[in-house]
């Protein structure tokens, strides 16, 4: 979302989730939920400034007019059952292929 979306209406940030910014100047900022407040077409918060070589802790504000786009990351929360269950679905299959090779070698010895 960009700062004009916001602006005219198209899109609200969500002040329980993470945000993460980037400003004309190119900087990278980060708040964590409940970290950060809007009022008087500014963000207020506590958080960090990140680049490729570091993270910096930040407090302070940011004008709105400043900010180029805003990034909020809603966690998907089936893609992450199914991850799990993929993984758990895994991790028995080779269990019980171990388990019957074990077997195997039990009952026919060389």
């Amino acid at each position: 979302m960009n700062n004009e979306d916001i602006n005219e209406g198209r899109t609200q940030i969500n002040l329980s989730e993470e945000l993460y910014l980037t400003t004309k100047d190119y900087t990278r900022y980060h708040f964590l939920p409940a970290n950060f407040s809007i009022a008087n077409d500014t963000l207020y918060g506590k958080g960090t400034i990140e680049s490729s070589s570091s993270i910096i802790p930040f407090q302070g504000s940011v004008a709105l007019t400043d900010i180029v786009s805003i990034e909020q990351r809603t966690p998907d929360t089936w893609a992450t059952i199914g991850l799990i269950t993929g993984i758990l679905a895994i991790g028995f299959v080779v269990a019980v292929l171990i388990f019957t090779e074990g077997f195997t070698d039990a009952v026919t010895p060389d």
